[in-house]
This record gives structure tokens, C-alpha cells and sequence, in this order.
């Protein structure tokens, strides 16, 4: 959460109520390669530290509170090899310390469940979602956040599986306040459905559900969209593409890059038609270079559904089919200017490539021996398969997919599979830098060694550590 600080006279101080109080403060030096060390002030607040000036056009600075500032010990992992039941598993988090997250359980006697982790404050006031004034004793956290037995969890549901995909995990007004950051929810609806429609999964298909490409927007939005009257013939061609296109966002679709164009394009109309001045933000860019990308970008094509269902008069200066309609013509232009007028040359993976991009490898030469790709990609931020792109660059690189896979095969622990985009080593001259990358390409997975014999089988070198006596 963030807060309005008003900082006193000395500059080592904040508003408490009617006084002011001193902070906490901590002399910073950073030293600077070819310059002088710069020397930073931080001032920590009864809330948390202030991390910036306040917006423009409010007297102050900005104040975070955060559950993982605190510092306490990372309770939860260290035991996790010994709990024996679902409950032992779930008190084991029970003080989890940092981020939250969605820990998922099955043991070999057939019990599954799911346990969201992570404190969730009580706010005194507010939701957490604008800076509120840090002197008001009416805001802030309480001091003990929420009991854990309030904190959702799943134990052997009727359906017979547990999913769960970065989405909200419980409907509004059914639990406590945890936070908007929650994505759409099509991945999770989409592994949900898959799920249901049989009950012989095995090892092989669980892991081409990890590729699934299918898009669930394009499902509700469908008919909306093909019903809008053509008057260009760049919308007729994008409507004739996507007319007969089966929703899997492929590498290989043209009719995907028509779609996610439109989006694209629909997204960032909404936004400037009520939110000028925001639509950057909005559209899901950060605020800082540390942060440099926001969820609102991948929480966009619901919003969309929504509005293209309901069209609320009074949003666009002209009615929402003819909106539409040139939304899909300037689509088609885009495609047009980055693969040229044969729709045979639009494939999304073509448009739109992927390249892993190495910290080190943001300059030349150091990109060609760090980054990996590009080469062709398929999915979007609402499929299994995610592979983000941000509305105001949909060919841009991805800034989000999904990193490490895994499939494991409770009680037949030696047929589990693991990949990395990419290798186990940080280092590009071994050949474990990028020797999964064509496994996490297709699907596939490497081996989990489990038992002493299999790891003995597949150990190509030992490190031995040991203690100086010097």
C-alpha cells in the first residue's frame, strides 16, 4: 500500500496525527563505476519507507507498506519435505513471509489440495488501491493481519482436480478483500474445461495442456465481432481471416495476428476515450525502469468482453459497431505495415517473435552471446500457454510467458519432466545455457532424478565443497 507523508521541518520526520514523529534514518552509499559514490537518504515512516515524491500536484511524499519489508525469517520451504498430511502442509506456510502464492499439494494416498499463501493485511480503511494520507490514525494496517484459517484453501474438491492460473481466487463478496492484481481468469476456464472433458490424463497429454493456445476471448467476443457492417476492405478481409479462424493463437495463424491486432487496437480506444492522461499506465506500463511493466496490460481483453456485450452509449463520439469496424481496418494496416499485403506472411509467431533477453545482453555485441532468439511464438496473455504482449506494442517482445514447466507423476516420481526456457547454467559458454530451450520449445521436458540410483545414473560432475581450516 502506498501513503501521503507530510515531512517535517527537519526532514527526518512525519505527521503523526496532530505531531510530527521521527523517522528511522538510513545513510545509503552506492558506489559508482568511473564517478563519485552517491550518497542516498532513506527515511523509514511508521508505515514503511518513503520511496519517492507524492503526484503531481500533492504536497508530500510517497510512503510503501508491504508484508515482505518486513524482515523475518523465510518460514515454509524448510520443512516442506516433512509434512506428512494436507493440514501439515498447510501450517507449514502458516507464517510465510514473502509474496504471495498459490501452493498446490497431492500426496501418494490420493489427497490433493491448494493453500493460497502470503499475510493479508486488515485495513483499518480503503482497499489498498490510492495513497491515503499516513497521519490519519483511521488508515493504515492492524496490527495482526488476517488469521490464516480465513486464508482460501482447497482440500479434495468434488470435481477431482485443482487449478489454479494467477487468477482472482474467490468472487467478489464471498471471503476477504485479497487484492485487485488478479489477471483474467480465461487461462484457469480454459484448464478447467480441458480437465472435465476426460479423466485418462496421463503424463504426455498433461504436458500439451501446458501448450494449450486456445483463446477463450475470442469465444465470447466472436459473434459481436463478425456481426459489425464492413465499409473498407481492410475490415472485410481482417472479418473474412477471423470468420474462419478457430481461436488457437499459433505461431503459424494469420488469423491470430488479426485478432490480437484488433485487440490491441480496441484496448487502447477504450482507455484514451475515458482516460487520456492514464492510458499509458492503463494500457500496463510501469512507473519505473525497475518496474517497467504494470498487470493492468494483461487484464485489458476482459474489460473488452465486457464493454463489447454491453455497449454503453456515449463512449465513443459514434456507435460501437462503426468503432469496431475501423478498429479492425487500422488492424489490418498495422499487419500490413509490418509483414507487407500477403495475409500468407502475417503469422502471429512471425510478427511477433520471441527473444530471452539476458540482463547482460541488452547491448551489442554481448546480445548475440546472452539472448536467446528470436524465433517464432504463438499465445497470448489469456492462454494456457501465456506469452504476454502489451496492448501499446502487441508485436513487441513478450514481457511475460511462462518460465519453468513441470509435470509430476505422484508415486511413479522417476517419469516426472521439468524445463527451463533456456538451461540450467548462467554461463553461455556451457552447453547447459541453452540446451532445454529447444525441449521447452516443443513441449517437452527433461527427467527428474528422484531415487539415489537414478541420481547417481544421471550425475555428470560432483562439487565438493569444503570448510577453510585456515
Amino acid at each position: 500500500d502506498l501513503f501521503i507523508e507530510e515531512v517535517g521541518p527537519d526532514g527526518e520526520s512525519v505527521r503523526q496525527g496532530d505531531r510530527f514523529i521521527p523517522c528511522t534514518v538510513l545513510e545509503e552509499t552506492i558506489p559508482v563505476k568511473g564517478g563519485e559514490p552517491v550518497k542516498e537518504r532513506v527515511l523509514i515512516t511508521p508505515r514503511g519507507p518513503i520511496v519517492g515524491p507524492a503526484l503531481v500536484g500533492e504536497v508530500g511524499a510517497i510512503s510503501m507498506q508491504a508484508t515482505w519489508l518486513a524482515p523475518r525469517p523465510l518460514r515454509g520451504l524448510f520443512v516442506l519435505h516433512k509434512v506428512r498430511s494436507f493440514e501439515e502442509f498447510r501450517r507449514a506456510f502458516e507464517q510465510w513471509p514473502a509474496l504471495s502464492l498459490n501452493m498446490v499439494y497431492a500426496d501418494t494416498a490420493g489427497t490433493i489440495g491448494w493453500q493460497l499463501i502470503g499475510e493479508v493485511p486488515r485495513r483499518r480503511k480503503g482497499w489498498g488501491l490510492l495513497p491515503l494520507p499516513g497521519w490519519d490514525p483511521e488508515v493504515g494496517w492492524e496490527a495482526d493481519p488476517l488469521p490464516f484459517e480465513e486464508v482460501p484453501h482447497l482440500a479434495n474438491p468434488e470435481t477431482g482436480f485443482v487449478a489454479t492460473a494467477n487468477n482472482k481466487p474467490i468472487q467478489d463478496g464471498e471471503g476477504p478483500w485479497l487484492g485487485a492484481d488478479w489477471i483474467d481468469g480465461y487461462r484457469l476456464t480454459r484448464i478447467v474445461e480441458a480437465l472435465q472433458e476426460r479423466n485418462d490424463w496421463d503424463l504426455a497429454d498433461t504436458m500439451a495442456l501446458q501448450m494449450d493456445q486456445q483463446s477463450l476471448p475470442w469465444r465470447e467476443m466472436r459473434d459481436l465481432v463478425l456481426g459489425v457492417p464492413a465499409e473498407t476492405e481492410e475490415a472485410r478481409q481482417a472479418l473474412e481471416l477471423l470468420r474462419a479462424w478457430d481461436g488457437v493463437v499459433a505461431a503459424d495463424s494469420p488469423a491470430a495476428a488479426v485478432y490480437e491486432s484488433f485487440v490491441a487496437e480496441m484496448a487502447r480506444r477504450i482507455v484514451e476515450a475515458k482516460a487520456p492522461r492514464a492510458a499509458r499506465w492503463a494500457l500496463g506500463h510501469g512507473f519505473t525502469p525497475i518496474a517497467p511493466h504494470a498487470l493492468f496490460g494483461v487484464r485489458r481483453v476482459g474489460h473488452l468482453v465486457r464493454l463489447l456485450r454491453e455497449q454503453p452509449e456515449g463512449w465513443f463520439e459514434r456507435p460501437w459497431p462503426q468503432e469496431v469496424a475501423d478498429a479492425l481496418t487500422v488492424a489490418v494496416r498495422r499487419l500490413r505495415e509490418h509483414g507487407g499485403p500477403d495475409p500468407a506472411q502475417w503469422a502471429w509467431g512471425r510478427l511477433r517473435p520471441l527473444t530471452l533477453h539476458h540482463a547482460v545482453g541488452e547491448q551489442a555485441p554481448l546480445d548475440r552471446i546472452f539472448n536467446l532468439g528470436p524465433f517464432p511464438w504463438g499465445g497470448d496473455a489469456n492462454t494456457v500457454a501465456q506469452a504476454a504482449s502489451l496492448p501499446t506494442d502487441p508485436m513487441g517482445n513478450p514481457p511475460f510467458i511462462a518460465s519453468l514447466r513441470m509435470v509430476v507423476d505422484v508415486g511413479n516420481w522417476e517419469a516426472s519432466r521439468f524445463v527451463l526456457p533456456g538451461g540450467q547454467s548462467g554461463n553461455p559458454l556451457s552447453p547447459h545455457y541453452d540446451d532445454q530451450l529447444p525441449l521447452w520449445q516443443r513441449g517437452e521436458g527433461v527427467p527428474i532424478a528422484w531415487s539415489p540410483e537414478a541420481v547417481e545414473r544421471a550425475t555428470r560432475q560432483v562439487l565438493e565443497l569444503r570448510p577453510s581450516h585456515g
